[in-house]
This record gives C-alpha cells, sequence and structure tokens, in this order.
C-alpha cells in the first residue's frame, strides 16, 4: 500500500478490511519521533516495496496494537523489524501468546516529549458475542497537532462503499461526522471512566483528527472531537 504523507513526521497507508460484512478498511499511522525512530501504529500487512518506503524514513523503533482489535498484523510486521519493540494493551498477552509484548499500555506516557499516549478508559463495544471492551491508546503528536485514533470514532463519508454509508447513516450515526457509533455509545456502561479520557484528550492542542477507519479531519477535528463525545460529557466544558 502506497505511504500517504500527512504532515511533517506522519505519514499514513491503508488497507481493505471487512468488519461484520462491511467494507470499512484500516489505517496504519507511521510517526517519525525527533531521533529519526519510527513509531508504527495499528500496523497493516505490508509487501517488500512497502518496507522500503518505510526504511527511508528511518529505523522502525516501536510497534503498537492500540487496542484489542488491531492486532493481526503485529506478528508479520515484527518479523521484518525484530529489533522493534512491540507495545500492546492490556489483555493482548492473554489474546496473543505468540507474540511477545515488551510494554502494555496501562499508563499515560510520552516518546521523545513527541509523541503522547493516553489509555482510553470505560470505552466499549456491542459485539455478537457481547459487549467487549476496547482498551484502547490515542495519541497526540505534538508538533502536527494531530491526535491518532484506532476504533474510539469513525469518520465514514462518500469514499466509503454505498452499504457502508448507508448504515453509518442509519445505524451508526458516523457519517460525514467524526463519531462513536451508537453501539459503543450504548455498550460503554463506564460513563465516568468515558468522561474522564475526553476531558484529558481536550487538553491537547489539536487540529487534525487520523481515525483508523474513514476519512481524516485535517482541519477542525478538536471541535468535531467533542462533538461526537459531548453524550458522554455531564456538563459543558
Amino acid at each position: 500500500m502506497p505511504l500517504n504523507a500527512i504532515a511533517p513526521d506522519i505519514w499514513t497507508a491503508t488497507q481493505p478490511l471487512r468488519f461484520l460484512g462491511l467494507e470499512v478498511g484500516s489505517r496504519m499511522t507511521i510517526v517519525r519521533l525527533p531521533s529519526q525512530d519510527l513509531v508504527l501504529i495499528s500496523p497493516i500487512e505490508l509487501d517488500e516495496r512497502d518496507h522500503e518506503a518505510i526504511q527511508q524514513l528511518g529505523s522502525v523503533r516501536y510497534i503498537i496494537a492500540p487496542n484489542l482489535f488491531h492486532h493481526l498484523s503485529i506478528g508479520s510486521v515484527q518479523a521484518v523489524y525484530p529489533e522493534a519493540k512491540v507495545w500492546g494493551v492490556a489483555g493482548l498477552p492473554e489474546k496473543r501468546p505468540d507474540l511477545k509484548f515488551e510494554q502494555l499500555l496501562t499508563q499515560p506516557g510520552s516518546l521523545e516529549n513527541t509523541l503522547d499516549y493516553l489509555p482510553f478508559k470505560g470505552f466499549e463495544f456491542i459485539l455478537p458475542r457481547g459487549i467487549k471492551p476496547a482498551n484502547e491508546t490515542v495519541f497526540f503528536h505534538r508538533l502536527s497537532r494531530t491526535l491518532i485514533l484506532t476504533d474510539i470514532a469513525f469518520n465514514f463519508d462518500q469514499n466509503n462503499s454505498l452499504s457502508t454509508r448507508l448504515v453509518a447513516q442509519v445505524f451508526l450515526g458516523s457519517y460525514k461526522n467524526l463519531r462513536p457509533s451508537r453501539l459503543e455509545k450504548w455498550g460503554s456502561r463506564d460513563k465516568v471512566a468515558v468522561e474522564a479520557s475526553v476531558r484529558q484528550i481536550l487538553g491537547w492542542d489539536f487540529d487534525r483528527v487520523i481515525p483508523g477507519h474513514g476519512s481524516i479531519i485535517e482541519v477542525g477535528g478538536k471541535a468535531e472531537f467533542k462533538a461526537g463525545y459531548e453524550w458522554f460529557l455531564s456538563k459543558a466544558l
């Protein structure tokens, strides 16, 4: 998949992905730190040409599975970059005992005072097998004022298939706007924890939002994110 330059030191790549019968796509984000080390967030399947392009950007130091769902390509990417550290979230070592995780993202932190990360607590999905936690960690790239999400909000639009657009409009409530789906709103039972996470994210100075599914919001992303999560806020900011 070709790499797309989004901002200085940020690139993305996408691949097709079907979820519950819908084509939703999946996006990987690459961040280059001041040390020239690279962070791969939510890696996708990569071919030799992709790896060559990535090597032109810097050295892959971190491979991150940002939640309990975006981990399927970790093993194949790790095989190409065996020196890279693999980070995951709570619950992944049990789900993927075949992988070795150097660190679990259970607390807020920062890489080189450039890429901040925060566990988004309380967020859960309603799935066919019941309500499942996401254990998602979100990221903030300070220099480009970019918020990087995976599954806590979507932004489906005219670039998606007709069936995906219809479902996003009728059932998900995330068509042409950055929103958590209604199923996630209903599934997230610990609304106090969700609200605390939302308020921490809104404390970051971001404008661009890169979601794991759907189109990137280049400007006005903070207002979009706040509007999408207004439902969880007990009082206005």
